[in-house]
């Protein structure tokens, strides 16, 4: 009798309940700037793993690019596309024999930020294989970047970049 008196009990609460919102993107359906943002983002990593461009060029000229970490040389924020390509993205690149490869794991979106989880490899001088894995909070504006939250493991970039750029 006192399962019983519990089970209802239990029951009632349940209804009594007031109802949970959702959470965006669970089960509900995308805003249309959020399926906007999407596409962008997406056509973007899909030409790059082509070898027809990357997703840099989506940057605005002051889009802000903040890498997340505990080490001061490279978990820092850049404030242009300039700073941060001459910082991060060439210094990588001079030491790649292959260009890197995205291979995107997800992409979602909420409002105007995108959401991108990807590994990316290529060949560095040495012999070796460069393997990262990211993800990147992009917020996106009139179909531009103009900020990006970025998580990737620090020390395997820091690897690579304590390489000796080869002379071209």
């Amino acid at each position: 009798m006192a399962f019983r008196m519990a089970m209802v009990l239990a029951g009632t609460l349940l209804l009594a309940a007031p109802e949970q919102p959702r959470a965006q993107g669970i089960g509900s359906t995308a805003s249309p700037v959020e399926e906007r943002n999407r596409k962008v983002i997406s056509t973007a990593f899909e030409r790059w793993a082509s070898g027809n461009g990357d997703v840099f060029s989506l940057l605005t000229d002051d889009a802000r690019w903040q890498i997340i970490g505990s080490d001061p040389e490279i978990a820092r924020t850049y404030h242009s596309r300039e700073e941060l390509l001459a910082g991060a993205a060439r210094p990588l690149a001079a030491r790649l024999t292959t260009p890197l490869k995205p291979v995107v794991r997800r992409i979602w979106a909420d409002g105007e930020d995108v959401l991108v989880h990807w590994d990316g490899s290529a060949e560095l001088f040495d012999g070796t294989t460069y393997r990262n894995s990211y993800l990147w909070i992009m917020t996106v504006k009139d179909d531009r970047v103009v900020a990006v939250t970025a998580f990737l493991d620090i020390p395997s970039f820091k690897a690579a970049l304590a390489l000796p750029a080869p002379a071209r």
